[in-house]
């Protein structure tokens, strides 16, 4: 067993991206961006670009993250925002439940480090084909919020996801 933190967290990190990679066939997008110092201030908003060729199929969008154990709430509050250059903006508050109520992880992890992948909107219809960007920003009460490793977007068709 390896006993430095650090290189157990990348152990792990490095074996459960790789099983996400390998599980996002059919993704228009499925991508995590690193939170600086694995805390997560307001002004971090990672953006992800979406290329969407079929707006006729509905799709299934979710939110990427993963925590360590340093995360001392059994929920995460983000603000998730979508733009294209046909559309107005949108934003939408959803809250991703992490823990049970005894405390204990919803997601999967080795080590400290737990990774989810939370459906926020199912059945969606993109309004037309083009680029839209997705912004995440943490709503929470503290900033920085510590124990936030990655966040991210997947968009996937519905059909690939079930």
């Amino acid at each position: 067993m390896v006993k430095n933190p650090k290189i157990r967290n990348l152990i792990c990190l490095v074996a459960m991206m790789s099983c996400m990679l390998s599980c996002n066939h059919g993704a228009l997008v499925d991508e995590f961006r690193p939170v600086p110092n694995q805390a997560w201030n307001y002004a971090f908003t990672p953006e992800f670009k979406v290329e969407v060729k079929n707006n006729t199929i509905p799709y299934r969008l979710k939110v990427n993250v993963r925590l360590t154990s340093e995360y001392r709430y059994a929920n995460l509050f983000v603000l998730v925002h979508q733009r294209s250059a046909k559309h107005k903006p949108s934003s939408k508050r959803i809250e991703l439940q992490v823990a049970d109520k005894d405390g204990r992880w919803l997601g999967k992890g080795i080590g400290s480090l737990y990774s989810y992948q939370i459906a926020y909107n199912t059945n969606y219809h993109f309004p037309d084909t083009g680029t839209y960007y997705f912004k995440i920003e943490q709503n929470m009460r503290d900033s920085p919020l510590k124990g936030v490793s990655d966040v991210g977007i997947c968009v996937l068709p519905e059909s690939v996801a079930k």
